[in-house]
């Protein structure tokens, strides 16, 4: 009966705090702004559900699919798309060789520009890559493809689409330039 009890007012607790966190984020606050230990909290636990890219719509709906084994193919909106790009961007910057990190997030793809620490000479090999890549899926298993590039161009480039996700009203208009960034970065 105690642990019950206990059980339940952890819960209470998780749901009241994650309550505070989306009513600043609905006031305009950033990221950033949001207590320090709610903000680490919630970006170590890695999150295996599309539940947290998904909007509130489209939950219901992806929850019957998950239980039916059915991974969807929801859109996500730009909001969530940058909360996303955010949250895994700086996971990648918390690895030591990593400096600085834009990322993009485009339905389940994801763009990583990273720029090195300065005493880091081994740049992009396999095993860094490959370091990033699963950073990026302990954020979120969900996301399929994910590209990463230490070339400064594409950091600018990746950087600058990065900003436009916040000013549209739906991913779709970016698609074509993310689609043409990725092909850059992927080599195509």
């Amino acid at each position: 009966m105690k642990k019950w009890f206990l059980a339940l007012l952890c819960l209470a607790a998780a749901g009241m705090a994650m309550a505070g966190c989306a009513a600043g984020n609905a006031a305009g606050m950033g990221p950033t702004q949001t207590p320090a230990a709610t903000a680490e909290a919630t970006m170590m636990a890695p999150t295996t559900s599309p539940m947290a890219t998904l909007s509130p719509e489209a939950s219901a709906e992806a929850t019957s699919d998950a239980d039916a084994g059915n991974m969807p193919a929801a859109a996500m909106t730009p909001a969530e798309a940058g909360r996303l790009a955010e949250r895994i961007s700086e996971a990648v910057e918390r690895i030591s060789e990593v400096d600085d990190a834009e990322v993009i997030v485009h339905n389940e793809r994801v763009l990583v520009a990273v720029e090195f620490d300065d005493q880091y000479s081994a740049g992009l090999d396999d095993r860094m890559k490959q370091t990033i890549i699963d950073t990026v899926r302990e954020i979120d298993d969900s996301l399929t493809d994910v590209e990463v590039t230490d070339d400064s161009t594409l950091y600018g480039q990746v950087k600058g689409l990065g900003e436009r996700v916040a000013k549209v009203t739906g991913l779709d208009e970016l698609a074509d330039d993310f689609g043409d960034l990725w092909d850059r970065i992927v080599g195509r």
